[in-house]
């Protein structure tokens, strides 16, 4: 999931602990129970929620690149335009193939290195 996903989940999450807090607060107001120990426990618990999900809202929001920035940063990745994201994937793939060789250098060194004799 990315960022801009978690933010639009968190922003929901938050609205759906507003409305609750505000439809249990409505309703505890008609029941005459609004100052019970269990009503305030619970509207606590709810409006805690509702701040953590909005903050991180915010946070992710405000983490966003602008798209002025995300064009800047296009631009400015290599000076010949290039992507560098694929470069390093294609120079990850001859790093994977260098230990192989390592490996099979290893058991090659191995097995020439035990002794062997005969015994007659």
């Amino acid at each position: 999931m990315n960022d801009r996903s978690r933010m639009m989940l968190y922003a929901l999450t938050a609205v759906a602990c507003v409305i609750w807090i505000w439809q249990s607060a409505k309703e505890a107001m008609a029941d005459g129970t609004m100052i019970s120990t269990s009503n305030i426990i619970f509207l606590v618990c709810i409006g805690i929620a509702a701040v953590y999900c909005a903050a991180n809202a915010l946070i992710l929001w405000w983490r966003q690149p602008s798209k002025e920035d995300a064009e800047n940063d296009d631009a400015a990745d290599t000076p010949d335009g290039t992507d560098t994201d694929t470069a390093d994937a294609e120079g990850s793939e001859d790093d994977t193939d260098d230990d192989d060789d390592v490996e099979t250098d290893v058991a090659t060194t191995d097995a020439d290195a035990s002794p062997t004799t005969n015994r007659q």
